[in-house]
């Protein structure tokens, strides 16, 4: 019987065919929810051109996992095994994407891949909208992975990062180096405008081997050869991340997440994570609360709480250990580090305050009877927040590099390139004030007498 196939294109790397156990995984309805949830999440509404769907996504991971796993001469059960790992590692992602993430994550002690993982084991189905009952077949996914021979148990391993077994399998779903990252690069780039993410994927993998380390077990190196590729993907990842840390970007995935939990509170949209992005803004807009309601319509409309107060991004305390060693060099004079000590001390007196209490004090202030304290944004985060959704940040001096016959690290043959990109991502603000748009000179005043008088 000649196997089902579909042939899809990517905008970024052509025609992509799938066969068998990925064919019959797309057309489940879990993964064709993902062609209504923007990979971006509300950046949209920033970049025009960020329409691209999550589901494109997934495809475009697998499809690179098959051809890496392909190109290593891997055996025919493997490379489908990280092909469905690819295609099935974001798929319990709520409505736009990850700015819904942190409130998954405080609602219900978990996170996307957590879900993910229980949809795929069978643990749990992804729930629908009552009206939809009886017209969709949840729940098919072990099934459909068990009839080819692959173990739900071991996709969700991958994906979680906890496949020990073959540590070439794990570094291709979840690496210094991924199928994920060499997608999503390219893509979210293409789309947004932006030319960050144009990397050479052909050079990267095509100098990847597969080497046997001291544990006996097999990983995966990549050539010297590979270096400036591996460089420029290192240097487009850490552009790509400053890129979707955007104020705008920040400010409106708060204005979802405020929305969903005053929501959540009073009772409305407690299953908000089933939701396509367009529903769950329906959803806001149609809300008995009127604070919920205008932040849906604020959204539809592009009416956006604006800045008023802001902490520019301080740096980490190696990148100012590193400064301190060149402290006679021009570039550290010009840097005035000393200012990034006052900002983290500020930061901290802040922080010392409390979101609640500091909410309260500038309400005081700019109360008119038509604002409320809901309307008042006070987001604070450290540089370090960065590391919990995206370890791999910090892995770059680890990746596996095969020069002269030997097998060194990249952090040993590139020690300041990588000093550097471990830390070049940041915060284009680690604390920021946000209120509507009439409210922002008297929000800014009080906040700049405020920090005068911390500074004291």
């Amino acid at each position: 019987m000649k196997k089902k196939e579909m042939i899809i294109r990517s905008p970024s790397l052509g025609l992509m065919h799938f066969t068998g156990v990925l064919a019959d995984l797309i057309g489940t309805p879990e993964m064709q929810r993902l062609s209504t949830i923007r990979q971006l999440g509300p950046l949209y509404i920033i970049y025009p051109g960020a329409q691209h769907m999550r589901l494109l996504h997934a495809m475009e991971v697998a499809y690179t996992a098959i051809k890496i796993s392909e190109k290593l001469g891997l055996p025919r059960d493997e490379v489908d095994c990280l092909g469905a790992a690819g295609l099935l590692h974001d798929l319990g992602h709520g409505p736009y994407s990850h700015s819904t993430e942190i409130l998954f994550n405080e609602l219900f002690k978990e996170d996307h891949m957590d879900f993910t993982c229980q949809l795929i084991k069978g643990e749990k189905n992804m729930p629908v909208p009552e009206e939809e009952k009886g017209h969709v077949n949840m729940g098919q996914i072990p099934e459909i992975l068990r009839s080819y021979g692959h173990d739900p148990n071991v996709i969700s391993a991958l994906i979680r990062r906890k496949f020990s077994k073959k540590p070439y399998m794990q570094q291709m779903i979840f690496g210094a180096i991924d199928a994920d990252q060499l997608a999503f690069l390219i893509t979210d780039s293409r789309f947004s405008g932006v030319n960050y993410g144009d990397i050479s994927v052909d050079t990267i993998t095509e100098f990847f081997s597969l080497e046997t380390k001291y544990d006996h077990k097999t990983y995966l190196f990549a050539s010297e050869k590979a270096i400036p590729a591996i460089k420029d993907m290192l240097m487009a990842r850490s552009s790509m991340y400053n890129f979707y840390l955007t104020d705008t970007g920040l400010v409106v995935g708060n204005m979802i997440q405020n929305a969903i939990k005053k929501a959540f509170e009073g009772g409305e949209l407690k299953d908000f994570y089933i939701y396509t992005d367009d529903e769950l803004r329906s959803k806001l807009i149609a809300s008995k609360i009127p604070f919920v309601r205008e932040m849906g319509i604020r959204i539809k409309y592009r009416d956006l709480l604006k800045i008023a107060y802001r902490i520019k991004s301080v740096y980490s305390s190696k990148q100012l250990e590193f400064l301190k060693d060149l402290e006679n060099h021009e570039l550290s004079r010009r840097l005035r580090v000393e200012l990034n000590e006052d900002s983290k001390r500020l930061l901290a007196k802040l922080n010392g305050i409390g979101e609640e209490k500091l909410r309260d004090m500038i309400y005081e202030e700019i109360k008119d009877g038509k604002i409320t304290k809901d309307h008042i944004f006070i987001n604070m985060r450290s540089i370090e927040n960065i590391d919990l959704t995206e370890p791999r940040l910090k892995e770059a001096r680890d990746i596996d590099i095969i020069k002269d016959g030997k097998q060194v690290k990249f952090g040993a043959l590139e020690p300041l390139f990588t000093l550097f990109i471990e830390n070049a991502v940041t915060l284009s603000a680690v604390f920021y004030i946000a209120v509507p748009e009439e409210y922002k000179a008297a929000t800014a005043a009080f906040m700049d007498n405020l920090t005068k008088e911390l500074g004291k």
